[in-house]
């Protein structure tokens, strides 16, 4: 990824507004540009999330994945290949609407591996949104001082700071134990700095 760009939305057409992330020409997929569009019909109230197709090469699509699963079929027990979802930073291409809720209710008897998305339609698009933000919020206005490690260092410094405390409290602590298991100064000696011995009767 070389760059990510924000566009906000004419609010005479709708809120809402449009990342573009650009890549370099790689093996992986022929697009240069993915976009990401939050389309609002008012203020914080998401209509639809949507994405764009990538155009990944044969088998270098990291959002699926092949298992082998065991499917009982005229009472016997076979073995077949089916195509699941997987952890993907590119999820985040994918189109979220209201639409999808219908489409969700017809998986409600499979089983919990066929699953494509445990979470409702409602909770999909809030944290989809909620990540769009991240990028128009935090990630590309501070995108200097991400780069340069600014907020990074910050953040070493204040734990560094914390770290500096405790080493110096420590040797504190360990002195007062000390003192503690030799008694008060001058105990057990003599006028003539010497300790007595002991007579026996």
């Amino acid at each position: 990824m070389i760059d990510i760009r924000l566009e906000l939305h004419d609010p005479s057409v709708g809120s809402g507004f449009t990342l573009f992330f650009d890549f370099e020409p790689n093996s992986y997929f022929s697009n240069t540009t993915l976009t990401k569009k939050y389309l609002m019909s008012s203020h914080n109230v998401i209509d639809i999330c949507e994405g764009c197709e990538i155009k990944w090469t044969a088998g270098s699509d990291p959002t699926k994945m092949k298992k082998k699963k065991k499917q009982k079929k005229g009472g016997k027990k076979t073995n077949v290949t089916v195509t699941v979802k997987c952890d993907s930073f590119f999820n985040l291409f994918e189109t979220i609407n209201s639409e999808d809720e219908e489409a969700e209710d017809k998986h409600d008897d499979c089983d919990d591996d066929d699953h494509t998305h445990p979470h409702g339609v409602g909770e999909r698009i809030e944290a989809d949104y909620e990540l769009g933000n991240v990028f128009k919020d935090d990630l590309i206005p501070l995108a200097l001082e991400y780069y340069l490690g600014v907020i990074e260092q910050e953040d070493d410094d204040e734990y560094g700071d914390e770290d500096d405390d405790d080493e110096k409290e420590k040797p504190a602590k360990k002195a007062k134990k000390a003192d503690e298991s030799k008694g008060a100064p001058g105990a057990g000696v003599g006028p003539d700095g010497q300790k007595p011995e002991c007579k026996q009767q």
